[in-house]
């Protein structure tokens, strides 16, 4: 008598999921193969978001189903077409489900085999023919996904040189990928249509700028518009802005920044002290050290300019992180006088704009590009090339790499390329680019990604209104949470973390292609311990979601009032005090063609995107046990749980005083993606 096995097929709901092709499944048990049967309810089975059940006859119980394989036949010559397959659930005649997370595609003719879904390191595997497939999974993977060197002394990448090249496995959407492609095209022949974009002169009048996106503004791009000029939101900037990492408590006045008590006397009021305040833990330092000598490159074939200044900064009574005093270089001297705000008011000014030139060369090519997207794609690249899809730590990591490797070709492609929008419009152009890349490689560590251990490394944990921090620890608890009871489930111990060969491998790949070996990072190649297994996911994790949202999600917000945060600057920095004016200011900042090409950039990457997946939010199951499931669910509730409170301490903020915009949402858990995927 035959054996009826329950066969449940679910097609993706992409616009572009569905095939006409023909499916066939065989089954693979411990008892056993079924026949090669195909999946044939007739008309078309695997239309988008198709959920169809087929049998599959048996001479003989299979016994367990560990495995199954699905060959996929051209059915009219003209159109093969790519099938998504979501998932499929295999239901034995005794009422025992087995589940194949998918979550792939198939395409032109050709066969897929997968794995029965429960996870299980190399440990737990003790079937022969298990673990056999999760070694030849590993090594296909390793031969179709390579590594290559995009400039020395830098993270290394995908091997691809453009887009075509790209799996279907790794590429946007078609919804994100036409939303993408139309934002581009239309902000440029927007821009063009008004006459902005071709222009090379200098702008006539500040306020002409706002004519530029007047339609795309924001609460937040008002406000910076309105208050730009303030030291109060100049210095508000290091701790809720683009790049909210560069702030460090200072103890002791830097040598190289002579900065005496008699020039921040009228800053710091009658009743205190530098020095006072330097003991009490009032005093913090910008610097940009990183910047110094870095090559610069033309722009509308001008020589474009950059500093490498120092900022020190005052925390006042009111809790206002206040400018004290700005040098433009890493070197005092006469040529090199130190800034105050009781200087002339475009003096003051133009160097404060310095500061946040500088700031954008920072965030840009350090806090964004290498410390998100190019560390995002090395552990995206370590993940699909030394853990197989049964692997517990594949499961809790492959929904964070979704997109990465598309958006990071695309920027390699036309954004930080030779000739690409960063060589064309930012001073340092692509050779200072990755000048800039290679020294903040070098200067990369743990403690630096690990965001509690960042605060206390900087001296920052207790500065108020520091809202990037507060909710940031409050995300950081609860990733490491979760991470740490997926964790717990399947590694009880050190010797169960140390024994998992393929997690050993995906280690040292990261220590060595995304570290580049660099002992001075504080990172090993290898994990002994569950502890370091659960704070290193929980880093990484957090740097690809909450991170990336931190120094992406408000580039057009802070970037749209171009003063701002400026891509480049036409002249050098004062020498002299007493010689600025509005005409030299304007004369210094970017002109009007590149100020459209680059708020048009800013906005394109600060956009929404057509088909987010947020925090939290898991639409693949690649856990099928209950266990991991529940730990999903918990850490959903409790992001809902920080997003009230975020939302609860926004309502509030207006009343506090201060540069307080309309509040910070970079990290309310609506508002974070799961990956680096924009």
């Amino acid at each position: 008598m035959d054996l009826k096995y329950n066969v449940r097929v679910v097609t993706g709901n992409f616009v572009t999921s569905a095939t006409l092709d023909s499916i066939f499944i065989t089954l693979v048990g411990t008892e056993g193969e079924s026949p090669k049967t195909a999946l044939d309810n007739w008309g078309v089975d695997f239309y988008v978001g198709a959920v169809s059940d087929y049998k599959v006859s048996c001479q003989r119980d299979l016994g367990e189903i560990v495995l199954l394989r699905l060959h996929k036949q051209i059915k009219l010559a003209l159109i093969p077409t790519s099938w998504y397959c979501s998932c499929i659930t295999v239901t034995s005649p005794k009422g025992v489900a087995y589940h194949f997370p998918c979550y792939q595609w198939m395409e032109g003719r050709g066969s897929l085999e997968l794995r029965e879904g429960t996870a299980k390191t190399p440990a737990m595997d003790t079937l022969p023919l298990l673990k056999e497939f999760r070694i030849k999974e590993v090594e296909k993977r390793q031969c179709d996904y390579k590594w290559k060197i995009w400039n020395k002394g830098i993270p290394q990448c995908l091997n691809v040189s453009s887009m075509i090249e790209l799996e279907n496995q790794t590429t946007f959407s078609f919804v994100k990928g036409a939303l993408f492609v139309k934002r581009a095209v239309g902000k440029t022949i927007e821009l063009k249509l008004r006459g902005y974009s071709d222009s090379k002169r200098s702008w006539g009048n500040l306020e002409d700028i706002k004519k530029v996106f007047w339609f795309s503004k924001s609460d937040t791009s008002k406000y910076v518009t309105e208050h730009w000029k303030e030291d109060a939101f100049f210095g508000y900037q290091f701790l809720n802005g683009l790049n909210p990492k560069m702030l460090r408590k200072c103890t002791k006045i830097p040598p190289n920044f002579p900065v005496t008590q008699e020039m921040v006397a009228k800053s710091l009021g009658d009743n205190t002290t530098l020095e006072k305040e330097l003991k009490k833990g009032n005093i913090f330092i910008v610097d940009y050290q990183l910047l110094e000598d870095v090559p610069v490159g033309l722009i509308n074939g001008r020589h474009q300019y950059i500093a490498a200044p120092l900022c020190l900064l005052y925390l006042s009574p009111r809790n206002h992180l206040m400018p004290l005093a700005i040098q433009l270089s890493q070197m005092p001297g006469p040529l090199s006088p130190i800034f105050l705000p009781s200087d002339h008011e475009w003096d003051w000014l133009l160097a404060k704009t310095w500061v946040r030139n500088a700031d954008f060369h920072a965030h840009q090519a350090v806090a964004h590009l290498l410390q998100t997207h190019l560390l995002a794609e090395v552990f995206a690249m370590a993940t699909i090339r030394q853990l197989p899809m049964c692997h517990p730590l594949y499961k809790l990591l492959i929904p964070h790499m979704r997109y990465t490797f598309h958006i990071n070709t695309l920027a390699r492609e036309s954004l930080i390329s030779k000739g690409g929008i960063f060589d064309q419009y930012t001073a340092v152009g692509y050779e200072g680019l990755v000048e800039v890349l290679q020294r903040g490689t070098r200067a990369l560590t743990l403690t630096s990604l690990c965001l509690p251990d960042d605060l206390e490394a900087r001296g920052v944990s207790s500065l108020p209104h520091y809202y990037y921090k507060e909710d940031g620890l409050k995300l950081w608890a609860a990733m490491e949470s979760f991470v740490s009871g997926i964790v717990n489930l399947y590694y009880p111990n050190n010797h169960s973390v140390q024994e998992d060969c393929e997690l050993q491998k995906w280690m040292e790949e990261v220590f060595e292609k995304g570290f580049l070996a660099q002992e001075s990072s504080g990172i090993s190649s290898s994990f002994t311990s569950v502890q370091e297994l659960k704070k290193f996911l929980t880093m990484v994790i957090y740097t690809v979601s909450v991170q990336h949202s931190a120094v992406n999600s408000g580039q057009f917000d802070f970037g749209a009032w171009m003063p701002n945060f400026p891509s480049s600057m036409r002249k050098p920095p004062l020498a002299t005090k007493g010689t600025a004016n509005a005409e030299i200011y304007k004369d210094t900042i970017p002109e009007i063609n590149i100020t459209c090409s680059i708020l048009s950039t800013l906005w394109l990457l600060s956009a929404p995107t057509g088909d987010a997946v947020r925090l939290g939010n898991y639409p693949e199951e690649h856990f099928t046990e209950e266990a991991p499931k529940k730990l999903i669910v918990a850490f959903r509730e409790e992001l809902k749980r920080i997003s009230r409170e975020i939302e609860q301490r926004n309502k509030s903020l207006p009343n506090m005083g201060g540069p307080v915009l309309c509040g910070y949402n970079y990290l309310n858990p609506p508002e974070v993606e799961n990956s680096v995927s924009i």
